[in-house]
């Protein structure tokens, strides 16, 4: 899963700038954060490869989409529904976008 440039809405975002809270392309960053002094002190972060994406921590095959807090791992849909649905456990999940930083 690639994340879009939230700017452009076409290319691969390849940053993300914590305060626009936006990811960009690097044609759009360079557009947004190259025009003022002000603007290219953004603290920004490259976004990793999306095929790097963490596998799921039960059975260390598929990807991850869920990352339970108390339970402090990452899971897959399978594990998760096995795991968290049906009244067996109610963890706070979070959803994984699978996106990591470089």
């Amino acid at each position: 899963m690639r994340t879009i440039c939230d700017v452009c809405d076409s290319a691969a975002a390849i940053i993300f700038c914590a305060a626009d809270e936006a990811a960009l392309c690097r044609s759009c960053d360079e557009k947004v954060h190259m025009c003022n002094k002000l603007a290219s002190r953004h603290v920004r972060v490259g976004l990793a490869d999306p095929s790097n994406v963490p596998l799921c921590d039960i059975c260390e095959n598929a990807p991850a989409f869920f990352y339970c807090e108390v339970d402090g791992s990452s899971l897959c849909l399978q594990c998760d529904m096995i795991v968290h649905v049906g009244g067996k456990r109610t963890h706070g999940r979070y959803l994984l976008l699978r996106q990591r930083v470089e």
